[in-house]
């Protein structure tokens, strides 16, 4: 009877994990080939092969369904990003190590990931929020560690804590991600070369180095 029951629910999380692959493979073609705005939910669920109200138990609404595609890719993107920043020494080349795994993973598929930009403002409801939400603070808490570690090592001066100047490292990423991004034809090593720059004012900041402002 065991055996039964393991077999039976085997097949149950197996037929599952299946249609979710559909749903996903469904709403990024569609996405891609009309567009965000013109695909409907419906149009998603006969792509998928599965029922109007099945594509509902894994998705809330269309934006849902959206980072149901993206979600997991950026969470992977995240540890890829964290691999590569802790090859290098200095805080400026981690950073642009960190983000270039960003930009890389946006420039292949440009036109989906302006909707994930534009869509992402004010996600806290539905199904994948939450897991949404999970991958930004994962984001972001690799940034504070590597900020506090450039803190630990002499390589960043000031009184801030770590937490509030990775905020605002992030806050310029997000900046300037957005910005190459809205290009028709965003130029990854541009992007980059941007977004050093602006990066670099961080960390040498804004103030002559002979004298302090009040």
């Amino acid at each position: 009877m065991a055996a039964v029951v393991r077999v039976t629910t085997g097949l149950r999380e197996r037929n599952k994990a299946e249609k979710l692959e559909r749903i996903r493979n469904a709403a990024r073609a569609l996405f891609v080939e009309k567009g965000y705005d013109d695909t409907t939910i419906r149009e998603i669920a006969q792509r998928a092969d599965v029922g109007f109200g099945t594509l509902f138990t894994y998705a809330s609404d269309k934006r849902d369904l959206l980072f149901l595609i993206f979600t997991d890719e950026l969470m992977a993107v995240v540890d890829e990003a964290t691999r590569e920043a802790q090859k290098k020494d200095a805080f400026l080349d981690q950073l642009l190590a960190f983000f270039r795994c960003f930009y890389r993973f946006f420039a292949r598929q440009p036109a989906l990931s302006r909707f994930v930009l534009r869509e992402l403002t004010f996600y806290v409801e539905g199904k994948q929020a939450e897991r949404f939400q999970h991958s930004r603070v994962m984001l972001l808490q690799r940034l504070v560690a590597l900020t506090a570690a450039a803190q630990e090592a002499g390589q960043l001066g000031g009184s801030e804590s770590a937490e509030t100047l990775a905020r605002a490292i992030f806050a310029t990423y997000s900046t300037e991600l957005r910005d190459w991004l809205g290009a028709d034809a965003p130029d990854l090593k541009a992007g980059l070369a941007q977004l050093k720059r602006m990066l670099r004012l961080h960390i040498l900041g804004f103030q002559p180095a002979a004298r302090a402002i009040a």
